[in-house]
């Protein structure tokens, strides 16, 4: 987790943080991982439209970061979810996340170290 918190500026504080935000939890269907919380049950999501790296190895800005979810939500909830057309877009949970996500209010209370820019 640690390398992949480095690809998204983050510091392995900033990833705890998010975590312990999230309350150990998925921040979408709301799971954890059973059993020992493996690092690679995380994935670390981020907002495409901000930075799309034509080189997987180039850095995210971190700003875009929006939180910690599993791999079905991160690959398949969240993917398929943007995909829709707008006036299809009616799950609450899911718009409230990427409207108001977890590294985003840690980040605008001060408990993270990357910044935000614009966004």
């Amino acid at each position: 987790m640690a390398r992949q918190g480095r690809r998204y500026n983050l510091t392995a504080g900033d990833v705890r943080a998010i975590l312990e935000f999230q309350g150990g939890v998925c921040a979408l269907c709301g799971n954890g991982p059973e059993g020992d919380a493996s690092s690679s049950y995380w994935h670390i999501d981020h907002d495409h439209e901000c930075c799309e790296p034509s080189d997987a190895a180039w850095p995210i800005c971190g700003g875009c970061v929006r939180g910690l979810l599993c791999s079905g939500c991160n690959a398949r909830g969240v993917a398929w979810y943007e995909a829709l057309p707008r006036d299809r877009r009616d799950w609450d949970r899911m718009n409230d996340y990427l409207t108001n996500p977890p590294a985003r209010r840690l980040h605008l209370a001060g408990r993270l170290k990357f910044c935000l820019g614009d966004r």
